[in-house]
C-alpha cells in the first residue's frame, strides 16, 4: 500500500446553460445559482466530488469491481478493513474521510473580464450576463402532466463559460507494476475525463460539459493523463493485486 501526493489541475468548459443552485430565491427567482465573494459563478468542489464519486462506482462497476453502497450501514462498516474497496479509497466514507481536497472551480479570469466594464463607475456593468433565466414547471409523475400552479422560475449559467479548478492530497492504493501511481489514481483520472454532466436538469439536456487535466502531479513528478488513462484496462487485475498485497 502506497500513500501518493496528489495535485491536479483540471479545466472545465461548459457546452449546454448549468444550473448548479444555492437552495435559496434570488428576487423574483424561485431556484438561484451559486456565485462567489466577487459575484461571479462557480463550480462547488462538494459537487463536482459527488459526481466524481458516482462516475467511479459506475467504472468500477464496469471492471467488476466491488463497490460498497454508501446508503447501507452493515455494507459501509466494511469499508474500516484494510481491503476496502476501491472507490472509498479516493473519496472516503462516512466512517473513515477520505484525504483528498475538492476545491471550488473558479471562472477564469479570461472569461471574466467579458462581464467587467472599462467605466471605472461600473466595473461589472455586463455581470448580469454570465446567466439566463427560464420559466419552468413541475411535472407530475403519476399523470404525466403539468402540475397546477407550478410555474417556476429558474437561474441558470450560460453555456460557454470556462472554470478552472484543483484536486489535490493524499491518495492510497497499490502501484501499477514499476509505476509511481496506484490504481486508485487510475480510476479517479477516468472519472475526472469520462464525466461529461454536472448540476440540475441533466435529463433535460443542462449541465453538459468537456473536461482537460491541465497538468497531473504524483509526489511532485509531472505525468502524462494519457500515460495513465492508456492503463485503464489494468482495473481488471485490481482484486488480485490487492489480495496478494494484503
Amino acid at each position: 500500500m502506497h500513500r501518493d501526493l496528489i495535485n491536479i489541475d483540471y479545466q472545465i468548459q461548459f457546452e449546454t446553460p448549468f444550473h448548479l443552485g444555492t437552495g435559496l430565491r434570488r428576487g423574483m427567482l424561485d431556484r438561484s445559482v451559486c456565485r462567489d465573494a466577487n459575484d461571479y459563478l462557480y463550480i462547488p468542489g462538494s459537487t463536482l466530488k459527488g459526481v466524481l464519486s458516482e462516475k467511479c462506482e459506475q467504472l468500477a462497476r464496469i471492471f467488476d469491481l466491488p463497490v460498497v453502497s454508501p446508503h447501507n450501514e452493515l455494507e459501509a462498516i466494511d469499508r474500516f478493513r484494510d481491503d476496502t474497496d476501491i472507490v472509498a479509497r479516493i473519496f472516503g466514507s462516512r466512517y473513515k474521510p477520505g484525504e483528498l481536497y475538492f476545491d471550488n472551480a473558479t471562472l477564469i479570469e479570461e472569461d471574466q473580464k467579458l462581464f467587467d466594464s472599462d467605466i471605472e463607475k461600473t466595473p461589472k456593468r455586463y455581470i448580469h450576463l454570465q446567466t439566463e433565466t427560464r420559466t419552468q414547471t413541475s411535472i407530475s409523475r403519476t399523470l404525466g402532466t403539468v402540475r397546477e400552479q407550478a410555474l417556476f422560475q429558474s437561474e441558470f449559467g450560460i453555456r460557454g463559460l470556462c472554470f478552472e479548478g484543483q484536486v489535490y492530497g493524499h491518495l492510497e492504493g497499490f502501484h501499477i507494476d514499476e509505476k509511481q501511481w496506484s490504481y486508485s489514481l487510475l480510476l479517479l483520472v477516468a472519472g475526472i475525463c469520462a464525466n461529461n454532466r454536472i448540476g440540475a436538469n441533466k435529463s433535460t439536456g443542462m449541465g453538459r460539459y468537456s473536461c482537460q487535466i491541465l497538468e497531473l502531479k504524483v509526489n511532485d513528478v509531472s505525468i502524462e493523463t494519457a500515460n495513465i488513462l492508456e492503463r485503464l484496462p489494468d482495473l481488471e487485475y485490481y482484486q488480485v493485486v490487492q489480495g496478494e498485497e494484503i
